[in-house]
């Protein structure tokens, strides 16, 4: 039987020249498109036996591949709603069909209704599962070209020190020590918000965050400071696991954003995010002569790159750098008196 119906949809069902029995869904309920998919399937393993040509692959295909082989991945999520939001642009689509010039129009029009930044994360995730079609699946022979957005270089915002006491000054108190902790270790709001008693070792002097709550999935190890140390030690009593609570004695969510924002229009501050806090500590430390390599270590960053853009704050390392090319021409100079 090669057509049959289930549900109001036409089946087909066959048994193709290698043996294998094939039987799917035609996906329609009008019986001349279905004949029409049923003698395209039955042309195309055809062409896989006789022509050794390779089976084609569906976008929809690559993406359930993708997601099992990654579902390890802290940013799995991400490409979840990368999947998402081109659904309606690649579902159905074989691989080998997908070129340049649909590329670029499924972007322009993401970029249209978002950003450039949000275009390129959908941009960077089609190349990554086309790549691993390419190189790891073999499901194709090539990708199509795909190119990215330019973009403004990163902001970062920072605070000065008096900046820092209005914000402080003004935030309500479950928020007060978190944002101080914040500055202070430059942890991220994830690390903070959630940090526990059992992450915390006063005998050795450190805070010790796990590899699983780190975005380079390695441990992270905190010096405990004296200022660390009496921030920490008012806030023992207030819950038997997390460090810091809300006036309930509830975690922190996401619903501190509003007493946040508050305090920074109270503080006239503006522009201003939570995780610049992590970039206030590092501009900090930087233009007081920590060396980058030492403060990628400190900050728990995966890669030199990352911390790169602190590097304009330092005047120090290259003053002494300038220094040597006095020193090479000093004996010139004495020389020519």
């Amino acid at each position: 039987m090669a057509l049959y119906k289930r549900n109001d949809i036409w089946w087909c069902s066959f048994t193709a020249k290698s043996g294998e029995r094939i039987r799917c869904s035609t996906g329609t309920s009008d019986k001349k498109s279905a004949q029409e998919f049923f003698d395209k399937l039955k042309h195309e393993s055809w062409q896989q036996t006789f022509l050794k040509k390779k089976t084609r692959h569906t976008w929809d295909e690559a993406c359930l591949l993708w997601l099992q082989e990654k579902s390890y991945k802290k940013s799995i999520a991400g490409d979840k709603s990368c999947i998402r939001g081109l659904l309606p642009y690649l579902r159905g689509r074989y691989l080998d069909e997908i070129t340049h010039g649909m590329i670029l129009r499924i972007s322009e029009k993401i970029k249209a209704r978002t950003s450039a930044a949000t275009a390129n994360r959908y941009l960077a995730f089609i190349s990554a599962v086309m790549n691993r079609a390419v190189r790891i699946w073999e499901w194709i022979d090539r990708k199509p070209a795909i190119s990215r957005y330019k973009q403004p270089p990163k902001r970062m915002r920072c605070l000065t020190a008096g900046q820092v006491r209005r914000i402080y000054d003004e935030l309500p108190a479950y928020l007060k020590d978190p944002f101080m902790l914040s500055i202070l270790t430059g942890l991220r709001r994830s690390n903070v918000f959630n940090m526990r008693w059992e992450q915390i070792d006063f005998i050795r002097n450190v805070i010790i965050i796990d590899g699983s709550e780190m975005k380079t999935g390695q441990t992270h190890v905190v010096p405990i400071t004296e200022a660390v140390r009496q921030l920490l030690s008012r806030n023992a009593r207030n819950h038997p696991v997390y460090v810091f609570t809300t006036s309930r004695g509830n975690r922190i969510g996401r619903n501190f954003h509003a007493d946040w924002k508050a305090a920074l229009n109270r503080a006239d501050i503006q522009d201003y995010h939570w995780h610049d806090n992590r970039h206030t500590w590092a501009s900090v430390l930087i233009q007081n002569g920590v060396p980058i390599n030492e403060l990628q270590e400190m900050g728990g960053w995966h890669s030199i790159q990352m911390v790169q853009r602190y590097a304009h704050l330092s005047p120090y390392k290259l003053a002494e750098n300038a220094q040597i090319i006095d020193r090479f021409i000093e004996p010139v100079t004495i020389l020519s008196h």
